[in-house]
């Protein structure tokens, strides 16, 4: 016969009020019904638990050990019928994908966000480009992830969260010609000029393909797809080496670090990345995701303001 909570705590009410009786009223059983259930627990340990004297009930030394281990599952088993309670009013610990190339400018915001919380959202972050995320969100690897929407995945829910505009970056006199080419120069402009080469992210990054999307017509030969950050790729174009399409987000960190790069901003419609929270649809209705959203959602919307702000631009 299998040992049940029951047995456990009826076995802690005789520990802690030292007789039978006493036991029984304290969990508001009979007697006789709580000196079965202690016997079935007995039988099924294979010992006798207790020393029944007549100054009172002593745990035998095999006893002794029980009660020590009952004493952890009881502990385990109370934590178990509160996890619900707690998992509807936090704290939570959500493992969260943030797309490589919004992490390292979008994360500091983030975090700053969810600590002002009153209800305590922390994050277990894996930074990784767009499709390793979204494969850990469908095999469960990580809850949630932020990345460019939309997917179109049936087995995700999808939530966006700001829009991260691009602009054209490079040094001024490369940025001085491109101006040249008309009074409204276009992304698409960049594929008719000679001013380049385009430099972008390497293969597996969705904002390479999307900065060439965005410069749909650029003869091949021209573009340079090597750069594995956004880091990376603004050193070079700040060398000299060309132009490219950087978002909002990560404009003022990456001039803050490279002066010699500057900034023109497109003609609306301007080519954007839509960025937005991902989940699994057995997810939906968590109070995390609530939380998650809206901290990102003023994280990218500071950072994207700071830039419009900075170089200008319509909100």
């Amino acid at each position: 016969m299998p040992v049940t909570l029951r047995q456990l705590r009826y076995l802690q009410a005789v520990v802690e009020h030292g007789s039978f009786s006493r036991a029984a009223e304290s969990v508001f059983v009979s007697q006789p019904a709580l000196s079965l259930q202690i016997r079935e627990l007995e039988n099924a340990i294979g010992a006798a638990l207790f020393d029944r004297e007549s100054r009172g009930v002593l745990l035998t030394m095999l006893g002794r050990e029980v009660h020590e281990q009952a004493l952890r599952v009881l502990d385990e088993a109370l934590v178990l019928e509160t996890m619900g309670k707690r998992f509807d009013s936090g704290p939570f610990r959500v493992a969260t994908g943030i797309v490589s190339t919004l992490a390292p400018y979008f994360l500091a915001e983030l975090l700053e966000r969810l600590q002002a919380l009153t209800t305590r959202v922390e994050l277990d972050i894996l930074e990784a480009p767009s499709g390793e995320l979204v494969s850990a969100v469908l095999a469960a690897r990580i809850d949630a992830a932020i990345v460019s929407v939309p997917l179109g995945l049936m087995e995700l829910t999808e939530r966006e969260l700001f829009e991260d505009r691009f602009l054209v970056a490079g040094r001024a006199e490369r940025l001085d010609a491109f101006r040249a080419l008309g009074d409204r120069p276009r992304a698409e402009d960049l594929a008719q000029s000679d001013i380049g080469p385009l430099l972008a992210l390497a293969e597996g990054h969705c904002l390479g393909d999307q900065v060439l999307g965005a410069c749909s017509m650029w003869r091949l030969q021209e573009v340079h797809r090597g750069a594995g950050s956004l880091a990376t790729l603004s050193r070079l174009i700040a060398n000299g080496k060309g132009l490219t399409l950087l978002p909002e987000t990560a404009a003022l960190s990456e001039r803050a670090v490279s002066p010699d790069l500057s900034f023109h901003r497109l003609v609306p419609p301007e080519p954007a990345r839509r960025i937005g929270l991902v989940h699994r649809l057995a997810s939906h209705g968590q109070p995390w995701i609530e939380l998650l959203a809206e901290a990102a959602t003023s994280a990218g919307e500071a950072l994207v303001g700071a830039a419009r702000k900075a170089i200008g631009g319509r909100s």
